[in-house]
């Protein structure tokens, strides 16, 4: 056997061998860059990314922009500033939209909605560790998740601020006291206006850990306790008399448990698009975790043992809804996954082995965004082609949608355009009957000339039939039972989604289409119509 000789003293390293040390040295931030490019690619491949609720928000967003500007958009809503939990998209999109236009200020926001949530887990490690390690990389494979995907924007930023603030706590633990609770109640009042379960997820967080560090001290009941138990609870006190006098506190006994929520809660962290892609990931992602326990390439912080229990203690406890919010304990999850990378560390001697992993996760991450990629521009079709078809709508209108009554397409489809009709008050400055305006969760009202036509309750918009219906058997005369009883004559136009292409008129004497769209159908109502002249309705032809 031969040994290997070494290199001549002063020979010149050759271009592949430079690229490989430099890859070597700074694998992290290498690997950082790379996945922030992939996970960030997606938003700006698209004007409007179909993340559900998104473009009800990003509506609003644009009303708050052009209040008092827009003569149309003023007459049908006002906004009524106040310090509810759930401002963020708020006090920052309608700004930047002044500097950009609505669309690019949306993707500007979920761009650091992301990047908020992938830091996260980094500077937390930072502050435990002394340094980040390559597990925290993991969130770049999950930040595109159930959650994520029904577009609850606020509530993800206020994880991923929440995060740092358990980091500036960690940070400061040898700091003056006073110090620490002015940082910490300056965290509390921004995770107040990013979302108020932000708030409970901080406090979670640095409880845990004073927790974990009381226990090193032997849980003596001394002046270190009490400094830390002030610490604790002084800076969030502000928060309460904030959230008394909200709106909000109107919606604290709106609560309900949902027996399958839970499990439900478990798949959104990996749920996307496809059940195989989604479930292979799982049980890729999977394979490797287990391979690293065995391997003890795995060391963790102390302090995720009361994390993780009272984490799910809470989640086991928390109602499906809460302050009338929906999806309140599934959100649970997902939030605690990204609180738990901060506090394991993936170290190995190898540098190789190091390497490895960083490869496979940025390999996950390319699938995962790629899957994403793929599905964002099919749905992205539809939202181009519901814009087009707006184009014919007069400004002002008055919109209502409704649903078909064998809804066409994927779950995950219907759920990605069931607020595209509000791209109406960006494109036409509509009156959309599905924009959120429900006080105490929104700061947008409609304004009482136009509040009963509109649904403000958080409810689902109609089935045709039922609208079809409702305009032969209501009278006018009569007090309505639904904010869509009087379509045929308070409504300028009806958008149904989840239709088939090519499907019938629902209602030749009230309708007439406009546009015949993938998964929509735009039609006008027919303000001539006159009761008692219309024609029996014909049954629907049945789905292809």
């Amino acid at each position: 056997m031969t040994e290997d000789r070494p290199a001549a003293e002063g020979a010149t390293p050759s271009p592949l061998t430079r690229v490989l040390d430099f890859l070597l040295e700074h694998e992290f931030a290498v690997a950082f860059w790379l996945m922030a490019a992939l996970v960030l690619t997606p938003v700006f491949m698209v004007d409007v990314p179909p993340l559900a609720d998104y473009v009800n928000h990003l509506a609003r967003m644009r009303v708050i922009a052009v209040q008092g500007v827009d003569p149309y958009l003023t007459a049908f809503y006002e906004i009524q500033w106040q310090l509810i939990p759930n401002l963020a998209m708020d006090l920052i999109v309608p700004v930047l939209d002044r500097m950009l236009d609505i669309y690019r200020a949306g993707q500007v926001f979920t761009a650091l909605t992301i990047l908020a949530m992938v830091t996260g887990p980094m500077i937390v490690q930072k502050a435990l560790f002394g340094r980040m390690s390559a597990f925290s990389l993991v969130a770049f494979v999950v930040v595109y998740n159930g959650l994520f995907l029904f577009g609850m924007m606020n509530f993800l930023l206020g994880v991923g601020l929440a995060m740092w603030g358990l980091a500036a706590w960690i940070a400061l633990s040898e700091r003056p006291l006073v110090l620490r609770m002015a940082v910490s109640a300056v965290f509390c009042f921004v995770l107040y206006v990013c979302h108020l379960y932000a708030v409970g997820l901080y406090g979670l967080a640095i409880g845990s850990f004073e927790l974990w560090a009381w226990a090193k001290r032997g849980f003596r009941l001394d002046r270190g306790f009490v400094a830390a138990l002030a610490a604790l609870i002084v800076p969030v006190l502000p928060v309460v008399p904030l959230l008394m006098a909200s709106s909000t506190w109107g919606l604290a006994g709106e609560y309900a448990w949902v027996p399958q929520s839970k499990m439900d809660g478990l798949s959104l962290v990996f749920r996307t698009y496809s059940d195989v892609h989604d479930l292979a990931l799982m049980a890729a992602g999977g394979a490797a975790l287990g391979y690293a326990l065995h391997r003890r390439l795995l060391s963790f912080h102390g302090a995720i043992v009361p994390l993780v229990v009272f984490g799910m203690a809470v989640f086991l406890a928390m109602p499906y809804t809460l302050f009338g919010s929906e999806m309140a304990d599934q959100r649970m999850p997902i939030a605690m996954l990204f609180l738990v990378l901060g506090f394991v560390r993936f170290e190995p001697e190898d540098r190789w082995t190091k390497a490895s992993f960083m490869a496979l996760v940025v390999g996950f991450t390319l699938l995962r965004v790629a899957d994403v990629a793929v599905e964002w521009k099919k749905i992205d079709a539809i939202y181009a082609d519901m814009r087009k078809s707006l184009a014919t709508v007069p400004r002002g209108a008055k919109i209502l949608v409704a649903v078909a009554d064998e809804p066409k397409g994927p779950e995950t489809e219907q759920d990605a355009i069931s607020h595209a009709p509000c791209i109406a008050m960006i494109e036409r400055s509509a009156l959309v009957s599905t924009a959120f305006a429900v006080k105490g969760k929104q700061i947008m009202s409609v304004r009482p000339a136009y509040h009963a036509q509109v649904d403000t309750e958080d409810g689902n918009p109609p089935t045709i039939s039922r609208l079809v219906a409702s305009a032969y058997v209501h009278d006018d005369a009569l007090p309505r039972d639904n904010f869509w009883d009087k379509w045929t004559t308070e409504d300028d136009y009806v958008i149904v989604l989840h239709t088939y292409r090519d499907d019938d008129n629902p209602d030749v004497d009230d309708l007439e289409l406009v546009h015949d769209g993938h998964g929509f159908q735009l039609y006008r109502v027919k303000k001539e119509a006159q009761q008692g002249q219309r024609t029996p309705i014909e049954p629907r032809r049945p789905p292809a």
